[in-house]
């Protein structure tokens, strides 16, 4: 098999060449594309003199003939080689669609938008798309291009694409894409970004290329009251787990997610959300400690309890790193709002050092009431200058960390104070995020009453 890729004119060639090249030009018999479907807003006019008029199916497009598409429209040719669909916002044009000595040759260029090609295998074809700056040729091929801002985007579902610009030429495999700018020579291929994943499995109609849904799974202590022994502080192990799906609408959704405990039990968590994470979040906890260095399995289910493939992530409790609370806690009505202080938790080399360069760990303000928690703060990542945090009385005093509502826009009623310090697992440990958080032992109420804010200690 030979192939030739060209360049005419400074513009960029996507050729799909496949067997032998027939050389000769002249006495080829036109195929047609045939607009086989439309939606919502497509004009086109078939030949190169005609006006443009509303596109209709079976409408027959022939060699300079054009289709254009509106916002949120799309449309779908019929070729001998296969089916091109334009997807919004879209302009090209058909230059040529012959038949030769038993080649099929079709050329189109993209003025802008995005077309997917999706090519039938064992036909003997040439097929190039034309935009601004590149060259690419394939065999029995899905793949797409886009142009935007005079950037040429390329990406192959299947089948390989031979991409040139400048003379410079590169390979782009299934599941890769690589991109062309104006004048320059083509970018160095690259796994399909999940945004192309997502245009693929929805737009491009391969729901299969969906990126996997990702699930991360946290397993962490959390211990209530004064420093001490551990069993005196009712210990509890709590499970946090987020999903993300980034694929296509007909993907399965997690409706709730399965944790495999070490000793082979199982627990179902269900979703769950707070001013801290709202989206596709599931939660829960059992009394008691982790088991220490025990791996915990979290696995997506979808609403018939059905385990999603490839949703699973694991995590283990290190031990070791249980902290104790913030001590002396103590709640301030000032101007501006409610200043909280606290004594620091002790530090723990490599799990607790909120202050330190870089921070390990975090304390958390949180204030709830019958409904929820109304207001949080953390500062996870940033080094914690000292230990105390201003609740704004105005949202427009919020800084870094502040969630939820500020005083003057909570309803009447009390809401009880807690500071909580959160440690880490240490950095090379085969755990994730949290280790062990522990909660302050005073009861602080914070009562507001006709706007009026006062602080109930006991």
């Amino acid at each position: 098999m030979n192939r030739r890729s060209w360049i005419i004119g400074g513009m960029v060639l996507v050729a799909v060449i496949v067997l032998v090249l027939v050389l000769l030009r002249p006495g080829g018999q036109e195929r047609p594309a045939t607009i086989v479907e439309t939606v919502k807003e497509v004009d086109a006019h078939p030949r190169p003199k005609d006006d443009w008029q509303p596109a209709a199916v079976d409408m027959e497009i022939y060699g300079g003939g054009q289709v254009r598409t509106g916002v949120e429209s799309s449309a779908r040719l019929e070729l001998l080689e296969g089916i091109v669909r334009l997807s919004a916002d879209t302009v090209f044009t058909v230059k040529e669609s012959t038949s030769r000595q038993g080649a099929l040759l079709t050329t189109l260029f993209l003025q802008k938008g995005r077309l997917w090609a999706h090519l039938a295998p064992g036909q003997s074809h040439e097929f190039a798309v034309e935009t601004g700056a590149a060259v690419a040729a394939v065999r029995d091929t899905h793949f797409s291009v886009r142009v935007s801002d005079g950037e040429t985007l390329v990406s192959v579902a299947e089948g390989a694409v031979e991409l040139t610009a400048q003379k410079q030429g590169v390979t782009v495999a299934a599941g890769e894409q690589a991109t062309v700018d104006p004048d320059q020579p083509p970018g160095k291929p690259e796994p399909m970004s999940d945004e192309e994943l997502i245009l693929w499995a929805t737009e491009g109609e391969r729901p299969e290329l969906a990126p996997p849904m990702r699930i991360h799974g946290d397993v962490s202590c959390r211990l209530f009251g004064q420093a001490g022994d551990l069993a005196a502080r009712n210990p509890e192990t709590v499970f946090d787990v987020t999903v993300e799906s980034k694929g296509a609408e007909t993907a399965p959704s997690a409706a709730r997610v399965a944790v495999g405990t070490p000793d082979r039990g199982t627990i179902v968590l269900e979703p769950y959300g707070d001013i801290f994470g709202a989206e596709c979040r599931f939660y829960g906890f059992i009394r008691g400690l982790p088991q220490a260095g025990g791996t915990y399995t979290f696995t997506a289910l979808t609403a018939d309890g059905t385990p999603i493939p490839g949703a699973e992530a694991q995590d283990v409790y290190v031990g070791g790193y249980e902290l104790d609370p913030p001590a002396n806690v103590r709640a301030e009505v000032v101007e501006d709002g409610i200043l909280v202080s606290w004594d620091p938790s002790p530090v723990i080399p490599g799990g607790f050092d909120p202050g330190g360069s870089p921070p390990r760990g975090f304390y958390q303000v949180m204030l709830g009431g019958e409904d929820g928690m109304a207001f949080g703060w953390s500062h996870p990542g940033r080094p914690l200058a000292d230990t105390s945090h201003l609740i704004p009385l105005r949202r427009q005093d919020f800084g870094p960390g502040d969630r939820g509502v500020a005083l003057e826009e909570m309803d009447d009623g009390d809401y009880g104070l807690i500071v909580a310090a959160f440690s880490w697992a240490p950095d090379g440990a085969a755990a994730g995020a949290n280790e062990c958080s522990a909660l302050s032992g005073e009861d602080i109420r914070v009562v507001i009453r006709g706007g009026q804010v006062d602080i109930e200690e006991p």
